[in-house]
C-alpha cells in the first residue's frame, strides 16, 4: 500500500511539473533546461525536458515543483488585476445542486481562491456566502471557477466585490 501511495505521489509531482511547464514561454523552458543540464554529461544535454524531469531523483523533483510553484504564483500575480489579500474565511458555497463549506485562502475584489477537495471544472458555476469582519452583512456571491489544481479553485467573481 505505501509503495502504491508513493508512486501516486511521484505521479501527481509529474503531473503538476508539466502542468507548470506548460504554462511557461520557450525562452523560459530553455533556460530552465540550461540549469538542469548544467550538471549532466555532454550526451545528456540535448535531451528535452519531457526526458530530463523524469530521470530527476523524487527529492530534486520535489525541489523543481517547489521553485516553480513559486515562480508560476509570481506570474499570476502579475497578471492579476485585482491584488489578493491572504485569508482564512469559511464559505458556504453551492454549485450543481451540492453544497459545501470551505475556506477561502485568499480573496480580492475580483475573486477567491478557495482550499477544496470537491472537484470541479473550469466554467462551472459558483455561489458563495461568506462573512468580513469589516462588513455587517453576510456577501452572497456567485462566479465561475477560473482554474482549479490539487490545493483547490480560483473563482473570478461575476460582478466586482466592492467591500474589499
Amino acid at each position: 500500500m505505501e509503495n502504491n501511495e508513493a508512486e501516486l505521489n511521484i505521479y501527481k509531482t509529474n503531473a503538476r511539473l508539466f502542468q507548470i511547464l506548460s504554462y511557461m514561454s520557450e525562452a523560459e523552458r530553455r533556460k530552465l533546461k540550461s540549469a538542469l543540464i548544467a550538471n549532466l554529461p555532454k550526451s545528456e544535454s540535448r535531451k528535452h525536458l519531457s526526458v530530463l524531469i523524469p530521470n530527476l531523483s523524487v527529492t530534486k523533483r520535489l525541489e523543481l515543483l517547489k521553485r516553480l510553484e513559486n515562480w508560476h504564483h509570481s506570474k499570476i500575480a502579475e497578471l492579476r488585476e485585482h491584488p489578493r489579500k491572504s485569508s482564512f474565511i469559511p464559505a458556504e458555497c453551492l454549485s450543481d445542486g451540492v453544497s459545501f463549506t470551505d475556506f477561502i485562502q485568499n480573496i480580492s475584489n475580483g475573486g477567491v481562491f478557495i482550499q477544496t477537495e470537491v472537484g470541479f471544472y473550469v466554467g462551472q458555476q459558483i455561489t458563495m456566502t461568506f462573512s468580513l469582519p469589516e462588513v455587517e452583512k453576510d456577501i452572497t456571491i456567485s462566479g465561475k471557477v477560473v482554474r482549479f489544481d490539487s490545493q483547490g479553485i480560483s473563482v473570478q467573481f461575476d460582478k466586482l466585490l466592492t467591500n474589499i
